[in-house]
């Protein structure tokens, strides 16, 4: 396995004037330029007297400045710390101080409602768009103005393939610290090693299509592993033409670049996906005449032919796999996706502590309702389960995908992993004799029936969610019978204008159906309708730990232990 910088410098000499780095219909830029652009930051940090180690902060939204920034850390010896830009300006403030970091990237929108002060141990904060220095300490100000004509000084010339050479690090040494999004407590900083990333960019492109000199449109938050890593590193690594959208990911957007560039992989959270059905072939599979044909699917091919044709070109023409993650994706997606339309859709799982791939599958072998096979390169799993084919277990780690610990946690690091070693994922599930994984929900979520029934609230959430007019729910126990929280489709309430009565009524009949598909111990007694989404974390999942579902006391399943939800960050259909 080779230490992934050295896999990125090697690629950066190779493909010295090839394309390797755009933001879309803003700048391009080529390999060579870019190693310029890191260098340029390397000479004016050790000119500010940064020593490997140091920490360097970026809290922004994802773009090409972003990921030359976090290249330019990890390849010059630093660590860089990763925060989401959803976190309120108090938070990322406190896990700024938090992670010890020197200097501080962001933006000036969401810099303005943080206090320098209460950052003691940076040196200075820069504009990540624009470049402007918004605060410093000391005579970095001096430093930063020169920045220019530092670089000049070094390469009069301008630099050359030969001039690129990278810090050798140990593979067990820290290069980044990734905040969690907090939705069970307070963000743990995540450790990750050389030997994390080098593990996943050696894995990656013998599970999906990477391939040198191939366009790649990137969606993803790099602030999230998912992104950080199959959106960004190992692109670049790979020699690939990496375009970061940076605009928001809606269709009006996304179609023209995947259109222009025509990736041959793609990775998106589901929401963009089925906004991308709609708008591809809503026209046809919503109207009675297609849904009866896609509802008798096997009778109709040159139909379902036609919808994968318009589809798939509408996604660019050239995709050869579809990867998603951040969130389930529906069930009627997946089978619209997988097997009526027999896309190159596959699935996958992985996690922020694994940086993050731990399973993935092919479209070829898709296996309905997988996470896929665990990637045996540089990973062991095992189920603690006395019969881990069919009987759920909590879901353990090894291997070199694993971090170190939590960023100043002992506490939360020591009870992470088991005396022996393995990693402590908090999820359930089985494992089958070719190693495909199938989660059926967290451990801390399971629910005890009043006769020892263990019941995983994700199971029923996922066929309540699949129903008419819901939007989200939340399976919470009261008094030891299960109530559905359920925020209906507002849109589908409005084009088919359901008043409350009717509304009333389709859910009872929602409940009904519901209570005949999931096992007798598993059926809802009640439900409540909420015309409010469900606080999200900055990720996006529903934060149990806010205070509008607290007033209920009702999502502590017998023994007082909090009821938490999933958070599983790489699937490609993330479960």
């Amino acid at each position: 396995m080779e230490y992934f910088i050295k896999t990125f410098e090697n690629t950066v000499r190779r493909c010295w004037d090839k394309p390797a780095l755009d933001e879309y219909r803003t700048s391009s830029e080529t390999y060579g330029q870019v190693a310029a652009d890191i260098e340029a930051i390397h000479i004016y940090f050790e000119a500010a007297g940064l020593k490997p180690g140091d920490k360097i902060a970026i809290n922004a939204r994802s773009s090409a400045n972003w990921i030359k920034t976090f290249m330019a850390a990890v390849s010059g010896g630093y660590v860089a710390v990763e925060l989401f830009n959803g976190y309120t300006a108090r938070d990322a403030q406190a896990l700024v101080d938090h992670s010890d970091s020197r200097l501080l990237f962001t933006e000036k929108s969401m810099y303005k409602d943080m206090d320098f002060a209460a950052m003691p141990k940076l040196l200075g904060v820069i504009d990540l768009k624009s470049g402007e220095l918004l605060d410093s300490r000391g005579n970095f100000a001096t430093i930063y103005a020169q920045r220019d004509q530092l670089f000049v000084q070094k390469y009069p010339m301008g630099m050359v393939p030969a001039d690129v050479h990278y810090m050798d690090r140990p593979m067990d040494d820290l290069c980044a610290i990734m905040y969690t999004s907090g939705s069970t407590g307070f963000p743990k900083g995540v450790m990750l090693t050389v030997r994390n990333f080098s593990a996943n960019v050696d894995m990656i492109p013998t599970h999906c299509p990477y391939h040198e000199g191939d366009n790649y449109v990137s969606v993803l938050p790099y602030a999230h592993i998912f992104g950080l890593t199959f959106d960004a590193i190992a692109p670049l690594c790979l020699g690939m033409h990496l375009v970061v959208l940076f605009v928001p990911p809606v269709p009006s957007n996304l179609r023209p670049a995947l259109r222009e560039f025509r990736p041959k992989v793609f990775f998106a959270v589901p929401l963009i996906l089925r906004k991308m059905i709609d708008e591809t072939i809503g026209e046809f599979m919503n109207t009675k005449s297609g849904k009866a044909k896609l509802e008798n699917y096997e009778q109709n091919p040159d139909f379902c032919a036609a919808l994968r044709t318009i589809f798939m070109e509408g996604m660019g023409g050239a995709i050869e796999e579809f990867v998603t993650g951040g969130a389930a994706i529906p069930d009627k997606i997946e089978q619209l996706l997988a097997v009526k339309l027999k896309t190159p859709f596959a699935t996958g799982y992985g996690m922020t502590e694994c940086a993050p791939l731990i399973s993935v599958g092919k479209p070829d072998t898709y296996k309905l309702k997988s996470v896929g096979e665990y990637t045996r390169e540089h990973i062991e799993v095992r189920i603690d389960s006395v019969d881990s084919q069919n009987v759920a277990g909590e879901l353990l780690v090894k291997g070199d995908v694993v971090f170190t610990g939590y960023y100043k946690n002992e506490e939360a690091t020591k009870a992470a992993f088991t005396e022996d070693g393995w990693f402590h994922t908090g999820d359930l599930g089985t494992i089958d004799k070719d190693g495909t994984i199938f989660l059926v929900g967290r451990c801390k979520s399971m629910l005890l029936s009043s006769n020892g029934q263990n019941i995983y609230p994700e199971e029923i959430e996922v066929v309540l969610n699949n129903m008419p007019f819901v939007a989200e729910s939340l399976i919470v126990s009261r008094n030891e019978k299960l109530v559905a929280l359920v925020v209906p489709d507002q849109n589908e309430l409005g084009e088919a204008g359901t008043d409350a009565a009717s509304l009333t009524q389709i859910m009872d009949a929602n409940i009904a159906a519901l209570n005949k598909i999931v096992p007798a111990y598993s059926a809802v007694s009640s439900y409540e309708i909420h015309y409010e989404p469900f606080a999200k974390t900055p990720k996006g999942s529903i934060n149990i730990n806010c205070n509008f579902l607290y007033q209920y006391n009702t999502l502590f399943p017998k023994g007082g232990q909090k009821r938490f939800r999933p958070s599983f960050i790489f699937i490609t259909h993330w479960k």
